[in-house]
């Protein structure tokens, strides 16, 4: 057991959970109700990661961006009742974070999806209560990379943010790391993004894994 880390911060979409197909039924559901054309599942896993509002952004496209309020609030009602169709945690991602719960490490999940859906996935996912908090966005709230939004919803940890890792997949995750104040931060190759991308990022995050079960091995500092 290590004393370095005091928390562990993890993104949702693509970190802790495959939720992919679930995200495109949802918006492909919304933007057949309103008469508009359909995106793949490689469009969608494209425009994952700045929020759901943004995600019907990129999927209505430049010219019909008038349809936004009701193509979201028809994949919002949907999304909520089918959020984990075909969502689940990645392979071995549980057994490591029962290792690092077990080392009386605090986790929390940092999440654009608005807060009612991130919950929601997390109880069906994990079960009730199994993070310390869960901290998604209000609905006309500011997104990460901005930070404020996880200081606020933590405070009463008191959390050292250099005793603290932060794991995600995307570019979003890095900045949003380091606008915490962040050293470890652990970029994951099972996600939406590519290796490629996260190696190639402007920002680098400290290491990309490639197992959930290195988790593990950060629990016990060999990472």
């Amino acid at each position: 057991m290590t004393e370095k880390h005091q928390a562990f911060i993890f993104d949702m979409d693509g970190t802790i959970v495959d939720s992919l197909g679930d995200l495109c039924d949802g918006v492909n559901y919304s933007l057949k109700l309103n008469g508009l054309p359909l995106i793949t599942l490689e469009q969608c896993r494209s425009y994952i990661g700045d929020g759901s509002v943004k995600l019907i952004e990129r999927a209505l496209g430049t010219d019909k961006l008038s349809f936004t309020k009701k193509v979201f609030d028809d994949y919002y009602q949907y999304y909520l009742s089918h959020c984990t169709d075909h969502t689940f945690p990645y392979e071995n991602l549980v057994s490591a974070l029962d290792y690092a719960k077990k080392n009386n490490i605090f986790l929390f999940i940092d999440t654009n999806k608005p807060v009612k859906m991130a919950n929601e996935v997390a109880d069906k996912c994990f079960g009730k209560g199994y993070f310390d908090k869960i901290i998604g966005i209000p609905l006309d709230g500011k997104v990460k990379p901005d930070p404020e939004a996880f200081k606020e919803g933590v405070r009463e940890y008191n959390l050292d943010y250099k005793r603290c890792a932060y794991f995600g997949d995307s570019g979003t995750d890095i900045l949003t790391a380091y606008n915490l104040g962040i050293e470890d931060i652990y970029s994951v190759s099972w996600g939406y993004k590519s290796r490629q991308f996260l190696e190639t990022y402007k920002m680098k995050p400290k290491r990309i894994i490639d197992d959930p079960l290195d988790i593990i091995k950060i629990v016990n500092g060999l990472f």
